[in-house]
């Protein structure tokens, strides 16, 4: 009598679904794609932009405290994990605990199903756009996300807020939206810096799809993850057949 094994679990990808209190649609949908996928899953990266904007760990907010529950309730049956994005990068050790998650570094090298993955935002590939980086490498420096986080937290929220307006002005300019995009230029400098890299999942830039690319005379795969806008959002999942993208509600 043969007997069969039971294939190992899936791993999940997001990113990009900017969630706040004035995203009630957006906020159900993710607190049912926990529920669906709670004990079916190995693990879940979250790679940025959770929140529309966090702005520390201070924060108070309904969506804060629900989502810090509703991921606590899935990392009971799974690991989760996070890398920052250009929304949350002020996300620290505290609400990582409240949410039972693990924080990594920018960029993280994963293997599953006998593939080396490099995890990250996406925006460092961004190349062509030089402002951008310049913000970037401001904003992500420990001085000043210091600074930041001593200032009261309602001077942070209005911070945030001129930014996120301005950013907002920015895009709607064609010259700027056709910059904020990943470059080759950026993919191979990440793939030199992580040569042992196979496939890259990342998010960002909102352009879901996937790539190919060519790298030491070695097929590299790019997913991007969708963003999540409306009431519709996405994920990747991974498991020994590839990474297939999935539309939410499914």
């Amino acid at each position: 009598m043969s007997v069969s094994m039971p294939a190992p679990m899936p791993i999940l990808f997001i990113a990009d679904l900017h969630l706040s209190d004035h995203t009630p649609s957006l906020n159900a949908l993710f607190a049912q794609f926990l529920r669906d996928w709670q004990g079916k899953a190995a693990a879940l990266y979250i790679l940025g932009d959770l929140f529309d904007a966090w702005t520390g760990d201070d924060d108070d907010s309904a969506t804060a405290a629900q989502v810090a529950q509703q991921l606590a309730d899935f990392a009971a049956h799974a690991p989760v994990y996070f890398i920052a994005g250009n929304r949350d990068f002020l996300l620290g050790k505290r609400y990582a605990a409240q949410c039972h998650m693990t924080l990594l570094p920018e960029n993280q090298i994963v293997e599953y199903f006998g593939k080396t993955i490099l995890l990250t935002h996406g925006d460092e590939m961004c190349t062509d756009d030089v402002g951008y980086l310049r913000y970037r490498k401001i904003m992500r420096n420990k001085i000043v996300q210091k600074i930041l986080l001593s200032l009261p937290f309602r001077t942070r929220k209005n911070i945030a807020a001129k930014l996120r307006a301005a950013s907002c002005e920015r895009k709607k300019q064609p010259e700027n939206y056709a910059i904020a995009d990943v470059t080759e230029h950026g993919v191979q400098a990440a793939l030199n810096d992580f040569p042992q890299t196979e496939i890259i999942i990342h998010g960002h830039t909102h352009r879901p799809t996937s790539h190919v690319h060519s790298f030491q005379q070695r097929r590299i795969e790019r997913h991007v993850l969708q963003d999540w806008y409306g009431d519709k959002g996405g994920y990747l999942l991974l498991d020994e057949n590839g990474v297939h993208a999935r539309s939410l509600p499914e």
